[in-house]
């Protein structure tokens, strides 16, 4: 019988892979309404693209929750996150994004509440498993408030919404 720290381990696992795939979800809808320009625009020139929040978004959750829970090897280049410019379609990005979800949803699947509780070293700091998850899937949830914003910002009213909040009272399914 299953004890209730596995049930515990389980729960939280499962809202982090919720939250990733919602993440995911709001992410392919804003890459939906944009063409390439839109997603490598840049508010300003020090500021980020959409392009560089995905290459961002994969390499953090390469190096925190499959790389650095496993200990398979981190070739991240964190800077040239934030240098590319043009360097991957629409398709190669969200597919990209998907693959390293993918990976993190996985490796989350495998552990176990003693594995939650592990140390590791990522990125120079001592953490523990649960510490690792806790750090990169709250990451990912804002950078994609970001990603929203700036396909709001260059949408303006164009912008389509993914979901209606009233839609709930008129019986459309959510």
């Amino acid at each position: 019988m299953p004890s209730s720290s596995d049930d515990l381990s389980q729960q939280v696992i499962q809202e982090f892979q919720h939250l990733l795939t919602q993440s995911l979800h709001k992410i392919r809808h804003c890459l939906s309404q944009l063409d390439e320009d839109q997603i490598w625009w840049r508010p300003a020139a020090e500021l980020n693209s959409i392009g560089n929040l995905i290459l961002h978004l994969c390499g953090n959750l390469n190096q925190w929750a499959v790389a650095g829970i496993t200990g398979g090897s981190d070739a991240r280049q964190r800077e040239s996150e934030f240098q590319a410019d043009r360097s991957h379609h629409r398709d190669e990005l969200l597919s990209l994004l998907e693959q390293n979800v993918q990976r993190a949803s996985e490796v989350m699947q495998s552990l176990s509440a003693d594995d939650l509780l592990e140390p590791r070293t990522i990125q120079g700091f001592s953490v523990s498993v649960l510490g690792a998850l806790t750090h990169t899937v709250p990451h990912f949830v804002g950078h994609t408030h970001q990603i929203i914003y700036l396909t709001r910002q260059q949408l303006g009213e164009a912008y389509q919404f993914d979901w209606d909040p009233d839609a709930r009272r008129h019986g459309v399914p959510i």
